[in-house]
């Protein structure tokens, strides 16, 4: 399992890094997980319980992961050749049809680790406690922030996916309609 995870950091991660890093997505994480570093223990101390939490989040990332697949199927199977062969032509280390698959798969990497951590959380955290109850430790609060920020950033990803879907679908359809135009003034 690490070596595959290793060769698609390397080869599909790396050069995508700096659109990876440098994005809105992972400011909005960094800001939810300071707000929860610091003020975490102040709003949640009573409500929600961990087990609402846990429940819900799995809930919703498994949905998305499993529209994440079917996405990045669908993707792998184009109906028309001639618009994948125009996606696929490369520029510089990736081309428009990679970066698809790459949205596609790392949104749902993303939600696979979302739907682990919590999963992990279910064993090894009393359900039905607070999220940060009082008396809690430092090393809960971070864990609570990383988490925060963890669910944040698959919320983010899972929007940029349906962006992304939406403007190939776009692509998709300009193509069409000059294909059309195209065979209307063969005859």
């Amino acid at each position: 399992m690490l070596k595959p995870v290793a060769q698609y950091l390397r080869d599909e991660g790396l050069p995508r890094w700096p659109q990876i890093v440098f994005t809105w997505e992972c400011l909005v994480t960094v800001v939810v997980v300071g707000i929860f570093a610091k003020y975490g223990d102040q709003l949640f101390t009573s409500y929600p319980k961990v087990s609402d939490i846990t429940t819900g989040l799995i809930a919703y990332a498994s949905i998305a992961l499993g529209f994440c697949i079917a996405g990045l199927t669908i993707s792998l199977t184009f109906p028309d050749a001639k618009f994948t062969a125009r996606m696929s032509q490369v520029s510089e280390k990736t081309s428009p049809y990679s970066d698809l698959l790459f949205v596609f798969s790392w949104t749902a990497i993303a939600h696979w680790c979302a739907v682990v951590a919590m999963f992990v959380v279910i064993l090894l955290a009393d359900g039905s406690q607070s999220l940060l109850p009082s008396g809690h430790s430092g090393i809960r609060v971070w864990i609570v922030s990383l988490l925060a920020g963890l669910c944040t950033y698959c919320l983010c990803q899972f929007l940029i996916t349906l962006i992304t879907l939406s403007q190939v679908g776009s692509a998709y359809i300009k193509f069409l309609r000059t294909r059309h135009e195209e065979e209307l003034g063969r005859t």
